[in-house]
């Protein structure tokens, strides 16, 4: 009885905790290595990324919750202007004239720009690249719209995290196909309530948890002063 009271406790209490949402990344077909002429190719393979998906890819979000996300453009190799949109709306955009940010590993990304959105649990469908001379609102799921990866994933397969990057390829059929041509980074703020509070029915778990820990104490000294 102890052990189950014990277990018991121990659930309740693990429900009780704030749990984070997570990007649920399915892959397309195919994955493709990212290749030397990338200008962020040297710093996304210092953040363990050295592929990408593109067609035919999906992003959903994990948790039923309301979950703020952080988005931060990294850079950019175009001669176009291009924008990236978050539900319609353009959440950044550069101007055509060469490449902007940091493209040395030996330093950090430089941040030039970022902005918030809340999403809940679900698909992601309204995040677009867009370009005044290339492609045109091209989003999740397109050859256009690159989502880099570490090593060792596959067609198919789910790759699981709190953060992504993405590449925007703003003229595909050309010989500049490698998607730096604005680089996006997003990443799960939240998942749960401000500073970590729980919600009022994960105190209630959190009560019984405590409660069923001190039922078992009681249990046991009674049973050894027995």
């Amino acid at each position: 009885m102890r052990t189950i009271s014990m277990f018991l406790a121990g659930t309740a209490m693990a429900l009780a905790a704030p749990a984070m949402a997570t990007f649920n990344v399915t892959i397309g077909n195919p994955v493709t290595g990212i290749p030397g002429n990338n200008d962020f190719r040297a710093m996304l393979n210092r953040d363990g990324l050295y592929a990408y998906t593109a067609g035919g890819a999906a992003i959903s979000l994990s948790l039923p919750s309301t979950t703020e996300l952080e988005f931060e453009f990294l850079g950019s190799e175009s001669g176009f202007s291009d924008k990236f949109k978050v539900g319609g709306t353009t959440m950044f955009s550069e101007t055509s004239g060469g490449r902007i940010g940091n493209n040395n590993p030996a330093n950090p990304w430089t941040i030039l720009g970022t902005g918030s959105a809340n999403y809940g649990a679900g698909p992601i469908t309204d995040w677009l690249f867009t370009s005044n001379n290339g492609a045109k609102n091209k989003g999740i799921g397109t050859l256009e719209f690159g989502i880099f990866l570490p090593r060792g994933f596959e067609p198919g397969d789910i790759y699981r995290s709190r953060v992504l990057y993405l590449g925007f390829d703003d003229q595909i059929t050309g010989d500049d196909d490698n998607h730096d041509d604005m680089i996006v980074r997003v990443t799960v703020g939240g998942g749960f309530n401000p500073e970590g509070i729980p919600e009022p029915s994960s105190w209630a778990m959190l009560i019984a948890g405590f409660g069923l820990v001190g039922a078992a104490r009681r249990r046991r000294r009674a049973a050894i002063a027995a």
